[in-house]
């Protein structure tokens, strides 16, 4: 799950970004557009579901 936050009142974080899943740590970012900021949660959220599809594939079978 991912969610983009208008912070107006801080100007050094305008925008904060979330990114967590189940058995994952939550991932936030601070970002001064909303552009960056979904572009960064964008991103890390892909590479967490790769990741994690990777580890599927491979992980060993017993």
């Amino acid at each position: 799950m991912k969610y983009i936050r208008d912070q107006i009142a801080n100007e050094d974080c305008r925008y904060e970004a979330h990114v967590w899943f189940n058995n994952h740590s939550h991932q936030c970012g601070c970002f001064g557009n909303k552009k960056a900021a979904e572009h960064w949660a964008d991103w890390l959220q892909k590479k967490i579901v790769t990741q994690d599809l990777i580890m599927g594939i491979f992980r060993p079978r017993h």
